[in-house]
């Protein structure tokens, strides 16, 4: 079985959470070095997770993209940085796994597709959903005909807010929950319809926290056979991650519900060190609440990430690239467009 050397960008939530954990079981990865801009706390990681190497300072990126002996990148860095970590990752020859989204606007995700492209390196984009084992077990139904066509696909995402600050400055994010966790819901939606999108048209607005983006948006993308996707996002919602799809067709429907309907409810009054970890963004631990077992395969990451390494090992194109990641930007563009105009808002690809 042939291994694949990951070198990890990042040392934050995203990749403490959910990418290493996955990692940790997938036998052909091997998670050679870890970087980020602080020693300690790369140290730290790298400690938990039994990572040899750690690249730190403000040459992190070129530092880690350099070792020979790492054959894919993967990108847990801050939006702001996708495009310079993806540039310098492609021109050293290596794969690269990006998380979501892939870019703060359509001129960084077009210039990070022409450098993995102009490279010839394999690209991954890391939309986690997409992978959610009851969002493929949709996708199947859903090409077998068992709930006809789909005309209509509902999603939500929502939470508090976000856990880092630079979330919250639109000039490093690329804008706000709309960027932020739209991005998951408008490809889920054309993942499940499997059609091209044609036009947007948004809502967004700061209605409870003192921040420069929006903190709650809806996105309505139609498609090509008019079929529509409407996406609902919070940074204002109480009560820690919700996520939940509605899909539509001629012939029936598919209700998911990944982080309420969890096969667990706790109620509990005990000192909240007993309780230990709850789910993504949770606020509180007392009281009525629905554990998330296994977060990191639950929301997809593992599957996402075995698919990825077992694409690269077999030097083929994976289910989700650059490409994918880029037509996010370009709906997403559409919407932000559509928040100022009012107006349905063409989608150019």
């Amino acid at each position: 079985m042939k291994k694949v050397n990951v070198g990890v960008l990042g040392y934050g939530f995203v990749q403490d959470t959910f990418h290493l954990p996955c990692y940790k079981e997938i036998a052909e990865a091997n998670v050679v070095a870890i970087a980020g801009r602080r020693k300690a706390r790369a140290e730290e990681v790298a400690k938990k997770f039994g990572i040899k190497k750690v690249y730190s300072g403000g040459d992190f990126i070129e530092k880690l993209c350099s070792d020979a002996e790492v054959d894919v990148v993967d990108i847990g860095l801050p939006n702001f940085l996708h495009q310079k970590a993806t540039e310098i990752a492609a021109e050293n020859g290596k794969h690269v796994i990006c998380e979501k989204p892939l870019a703060r606007s359509i001129s960084e995700a077009k210039a990070m597709v022409d450098a993995v492209e102009k490279h010839g390196v394999i690209s991954c984009y890391a939309e986690n959903q997409v992978f959610i084992p009851q969002i493929m077990r949709a996708k199947e139904m859903i090409e077998n005909g068992a709930i006809g066509k789909v005309f209509w696909v509902r999603s939500r995402e929502a939470h508090f807010g976000p856990h880092s600050a630079w979330f919250w400055n639109p000039e490093l994010a690329g804008g706000g929950v709309l960027m932020d966790m739209g991005c998951h819901s408008v490809e889920v939606a054309r993942y499940l319809i499997g059609k091209k999108p044609v036009e947007a048209n948004a809502w967004g607005a700061t209605l409870v926290h003192d921040t420069k983006a929006e903190d709650n948006s809806i996105a309505l993308i139609k498609y090509e056979g008019e079929e529509l996707s409407q996406a609902e996002n919070s940074w204002a919602a109480h009560g820690g991650l919700d996520l939940r799809f509605e899909i539509y067709g001629s012939d029936g429907a598919i209700f998911i519900d990944t982080t309420r309907e969890t096969g667990i409810k706790v109620f509990t009054v005990a000192p909240e060190e007993k309780v230990g970890y709850v789910v993504e963004k949770a606020e509180a631990k007392k009281g009525w609440m629905y554990p998330i077992w296994r977060e990191h395969e639950l929301y997809g990451y593992l599957f996402e990430l075995q698919h990825f390494i077992s694409c690269i090992g077999r030097d083929e194109e994976p289910r989700e690239t650059f490409q994918d990641g880029y037509i996010v930007n370009c709906m997403l563009d559409a919407c932000y467009r559509s928040i100022k105009t009012r107006k349905w808002e063409a989608i150019t690809l």
